[in-house]
């Protein structure tokens, strides 16, 4: 429904906040509206070189928003002027915004019981007429078929609209390519966005975002996990993105 362009093996949305907005309320007005929506950043666009199933559920998605700056940068320089930045927290509120609105049913899947009471909780204070219908932390293991199928009941039983899903990439982008045709509602892929709204991590200060570099402050706060993701994920994006806007070819 909006155009993409490939960054990568990524393929990426041109889209812009009022773009995002006008194709959730079409699909949400349909009888079937079974589809999910990826907030793309550099790690995944990493990862779609190497990890086959992830590109093919990442780039079946009906929306795919740059949510790291860097991406947005890269649409740029390909020639897409008409774009917006859109990190997972501000589509994450902003999607709330509009369900406050338009009075649909939100459901979380993912994070912990513990997370998502806050998320909900700071989502309240400021959206008073919110509804979340469906809460569930899924259990650190691999999920047999009758397991699945229990979960998908479940949340079409509880007449979601618009599914968060919050397991982090490249999981969570296979869990809605898995899920996404039994699933009445309009899913999202919103990784730490859950943990930023909940305060269970700090977000960047806004320059430092502006500036693409809001994976230094994570890096700061996070050093262990992140240091050799961001080190490797960075460093390579630069690499395979450089050759790619000078048309080399590079293997995937």
């Amino acid at each position: 429904m909006i155009k993409k362009v490939k960054i990568l093996e990524y393929n990426i949305s041109i889209a812009t906040i009022k773009k995002f907005f006008k194709c959730i309320e079409k699909i949400l007005k349909k009888k079937n509206r079974n589809s999910y929506i990826c907030v793309s950043a550099v790690h995944g666009a990493v990862e779609s070189i190497y990890n086959k199933r992830y590109r093919k559920a990442h780039n079946n998605s009906i929306i795919a928003v740059p949510d790291g700056r860097p991406i947005y940068w890269a649409l740029k320089l390909l020639g897409n002027l008409n774009v917006d930045h859109l990190p997972g927290y501000f589509i994450t509120n902003e999607v709330c915004k509009f369900a406050n609105k338009k009075n649909y049913n939100i459901g979380i899947y993912g994070s912990t019981n513990s997370v998502q009471k806050k998320f909900v909780k700071n989502i309240k204070k400021k959206y008073k007429k919110i509804k979340f219908t469906y809460l569930f932390s899924p259990p650190f293991k691999n999920l047999n078929n009758r397991e699945k199928r229990k979960i998908q009941i479940e949340i079409n039983k509880s007449k979601v609209d618009i599914l968060f899903v919050a397991l982090g990439a490249p999981k969570q982008e296979i869990w809605m390519y898995d899920n996404f045709k039994k699933l009445n509602c309009v899913s999202i892929g919103i990784g730490a966005a859950i943990d930023f709204i909940s305060g269970n991590k700090q977000l960047a200060p806004k320059f430092l975002e502006y500036l693409g570099l809001a994976w230094l402050f994570r890096l700061i706060s996070e050093p262990r996990r992140l240091f050799f993701r961001y080190l490797i994920t960075n460093s390579l994006f630069l690499y395979f993105f450089t050759l790619q806007y000078f048309k080399f070819k590079y293997k995937s």
